[in-house]
């Protein structure tokens, strides 16, 4: 019987060839994913021939192709990927090794997917709950450090804006309320079910901000994925770096509440041993507090920004006595001087670091230190700088007089309003969105809150280090279908930065222990610590017995 013809448009060469090492960790994950049986119960459901595409060939192509193209999820691309497996791969999942995969198949398996999360046939599973099984697999044996960055980037929308000076009507608390009637929209643009303009063919992107790139604008027309990576645990181990990997994702249009999002992408997390560290982008914190700083505090974690110009400043506190200054409480007897300090910064000289951070130190003897944990209520003690061991010495503490004199002294009376030998309980409410453990501005908060560079990181890898998600590598309209793409990507992305980041340590993986692969040999051609080869007498000693 000989095969049915085929068009010549549908007759195609292209192959995607799978390496062994990517091949067994896709069948580990596919085999650890929650969302298998979901996926295997829509395929089933359904009438007609019986679906060639099983259920593991799907999984596995999706996640296969973002190893071996970079630059797109288009499914031409991923139909190739199946073209490209071997017989013994076929039939690891299910394909019989002559079965005729056609482009129809695999976008017929993603549309039905897609209809699935969204249908009420599935209450229990949408399109961000696929994704984050996905991510869950693909961490399994990685165990968290206890810290978090979180932080958002652009996802494009593929469709073209259709209307002439778009209007980013987002606001972090506020729903924007842009009047159109002055601008040239001809014909105006119409309002989807957020209340909220759509200017493209896709319904659900939105209008928002970014941080532009090279080439790029401050707007763009799409999504926000909120993603959160792992960082060290504290800035002492920032010396011992940990892989970056994307723990959780929350997609949402453009220009939708950062807080609100956040805190999605927040309850998504697995249990977290302790510190349980939370460092944020500004955009989070810029929010009101009940939206994402005061959740985040009930669910266990301590938050670290860098504050905005606007939220910096001299504020009065919460009792007679104390006062605000960039977050931390201090008593008023602070010297004026002290006051108004400039945070360091990365582009400042040494000296002018060197200098700065003295007076950080000299105001940081006039603050009000945590005594005690956070009550579950949100009540937190925090005791005067001439309480239980005294940073200032002062006449309304008898006992902070006897210590050294090299410390500050103040010399306040008793009819003076001064905090210094009082303890003042604090709740959730008194300027949430400034509190952290340490003063902002002094080099221990330069080295806690920059651990997010590790989020930098990895949105670096997913626009140009190991994927190139630029606008249309993702085709098609829809925040369903947006999402469950960008899950495939990012966990076959963590397996890969797995991968790299232990085999650059000459050690092997979770997966590769998992599936028992040989430990990477330990190459002594350089030296650790300086980066030079060791001398010749070095080298003989250090050669392999079997050399």
């Amino acid at each position: 019987m000989t095969a049915p013809t085929q068009p010549l448009h549908a007759v195609t060469a292209d192959v995607n060839r799978t390496e062994s090492w990517q091949w067994h960790r896709v069948l580990a994950v596919v085999q650890q994913c929650t969302a298998r049986r979901f996926v295997a119960g829509v395929f089933e459901h359904r009438r007609g021939a019986h679906r060639v595409l099983t259920t593991d060939a799907f999984l596995a192509a999706y996640l296969t192709h973002s190893f071996l193209v970079k630059d797109n999820l288009h499914q031409t691309q991923i139909t190739n990927t199946i073209r490209g497996w071997t017989p013994s791969q076929r039939i690891a999942v299910g394909l019989a090794p002559d079965a005729v995969i056609t482009y129809k198949m695999v976008t017929d398996g993603l549309a039905r997917l897609g209809r699935a999360c969204e249908s009420a046939t599935y209450p229990d599973w949408d399109a961000a709950r696929f994704a984050q099984s996905l991510l869950d697999a693909s961490l399994q044996g990685h165990s968290p450090t206890g810290a978090v960055a979180l932080d958002s980037t652009d996802i494009e929308t593929w469709g073209r804006i259709r209307y002439r000076k778009p209007l980013v009507d987002a606001d972090p608390d506020t729903p924007a309320r842009p009047d159109h009637s002055d601008l040239p929209h001809i014909p105006d643009a119409p309002k989807g079910h957020d209340g909220r303009y759509i200017y493209t063919r896709d319904p659900d992107a939105r209008m928002g901000w970014r941080s532009a790139s090279q080439g790029e604008q401050n707007h763009f027309c799409g999504y926000d994925a909120h993603v959160i990576t792992d960082v060290p645990a504290s800035p002492k181990s920032a010396e011992r770096p940990v892989p970056h990997v994307a723990r959780t994702l929350c997609l949402a249009p453009a220009g939708r509440h950062k807080g609100v999002c956040g805190i999605t992408a927040l309850d998504a997390l697995p249990p977290l041993p302790p510190p349980q560290e939370l460092i944020a982008d500004r955009a989070y914190n810029f929010t009101r507090p009940t939206t994402f700083t005061i959740p985040a505090w009930q669910r266990g974690f301590t938050t670290i920004y860098d504050l905005h110009p606007n939220q910096r400043g001299r504020r009065p506190g919460p009792v007679a006595g104390t006062q605000w200054i960039d977050g931390t409480l201090y008593t008023t007897c602070l010297p004026e001087g002290l006051v108004d300090l400039a945070p360091l910064t990365r582009d400042m000289t040494t000296e002018q670091r060197a200098e700065i951070e003295r007076l950080h130190q000299l105001r940081g003897a006039y603050a009000f230190t945590p005594h005690g944990s956070r009550d579950p209520d949100g009540r937190r003690r925090y005791r005067g700088p001439a309480v239980t061991h005294p940073s200032i010495r002062s006449p309304k503490a008898p006992r902070s007089m006897r210590e050294d004199f090299r410390k500050p002294t103040v010399y306040c009376t008793g009819d003076t309003a001064c905090g210094c030998a009082i303890t003042v309980t604090l709740y959730d409410t008194d300027e949430p969105n400034l509190r952290m453990p340490m003063q902002h501005g002094t080099r221990e908060w330069e080295d806690s809150y920059y651990r997010r560079e590790g989020i930098e990181s990895l949105f670096g890898d997913l626009k140009g280090n190991r994927l190139d998600l630029h606008r249309g590598a993702i085709r098609g309209y829809g925040l369903t279908r947006y999402t469950l793409l960008l899950g495939f990507a990012l966990a076959t992305m963590n397996m890969a930065i797995l991968r790299d980041w232990h085999a650059k340590r000459h050690r092997l993986d979770p997966w590769g222990k998992v599936l028992g692969e040989p430990s990477p040999p330990v190459r002594r051609d350089r030296h650790p610590a300086t980066g030079r080869r060791p001398s010749r007498s070095t080298r003989r000693t250090t050669q392999r017995p079997d050399r």
